[in-house]
């Protein structure tokens, strides 16, 4: 079973905090526009992850981080966005006040493209203050391999991938009777577009729309467990044999 931070008090974290959790690992997402997945499909997706590769990698699991950066998708009903230079503050706050108990690694699992960037040097700024060892994880690219192997196609936002994995885990959130084509926008990087004219981004032509398949999305969703797990285990693994 995973250990949340938030379900321990503070006698218990003072005596499994560093002596048994070395690692903390964190979720982060944001609101926004996923085709006819939730909304918050980038939040569902890392917490889950999250739960399922925390007690290999003997790592807290940290409340997660909800808001991020919205922009392509942010005049689509429901999507909320926080400032760059907001996102970056809080991350990097969150980071080291995290390092401040004592942790040797943080993990965080992000589930929006559009927090990359910022989380990157929030991670960065955060390792140069405290030298705790962070890696940021942009899970759908660890399982670019994974989507290939199952839909035989690249996938895209709220495509085969994502709508997948939510299909995996949350189906009643996933109403394939909205679905309609015309939802679906191949991205240019010629083009910044606001909004986007459609609420599936797909990044190769013909490729990435969504498959309702369950029996796939429960193929899709072991395998990017696995993808993720692994890589962390090696990182953390190859931190440890470098003593660094």
């Amino acid at each position: 079973m995973p250990t949340y931070w938030e379900d321990l008090n503070w006698i218990e974290f003072q005596k499994r905090v560093p002596s048994e959790f070395q690692t903390a690992i964190i979720p982060v997402g944001t609101i926004e526009a996923h085709g006819v997945a939730p909304l918050g499909t980038d939040n569902i997706i890392p917490i889950d992850l999250v739960r399922q590769i925390s007690e290999e990698l003997k790592a807290l699991v940290c409340p997660p981080i909800h808001y991020g950066q919205v922009r392509g998708l942010a005049g689509y009903p429901g999507s909320i966005s926080i400032e760059e230079s907001v996102l970056l503050a809080y991350a990097q706050n969150v980071f080291c006040s995290i390092a401040d108990w004592g942790f040797r690694n943080l993990i965080v699992i992000n589930g929006h493209g559009g927090n990359t960037q910022t989380l990157k040097q929030a991670a960065w700024l955060a390792h140069s203050k405290s030298k705790i060892r962070i890696m940021v994880l942009d899970w759908w690219t660890l399982a670019y391999p994974v989507c290939e192997d199952v839909y035989g196609q690249s996938g895209g936002h709220a495509g085969c991938d994502e709508t997948g994995y939510v299909m995996a885990i949350r189906p009643e959130t996933i109403h394939p009777e909205l679905y309609k084509n015309a939802m679906v926008f191949n991205a240019s990087p010629a083009a910044s577009l606001y909004p986007y004219p459609g609420p599936v981004i797909t990044y190769k032509p013909g490729e990435g729309a969504p498959v309702f398949d369950a029996a796939k999305a429960r193929q899709y969703r072991d395998g990017a467990i696995a993808r993720v797990l692994d890589y962390c285990r090696t990182v953390l693994s190859q931190w440890q044999e470098m003593g660094i």
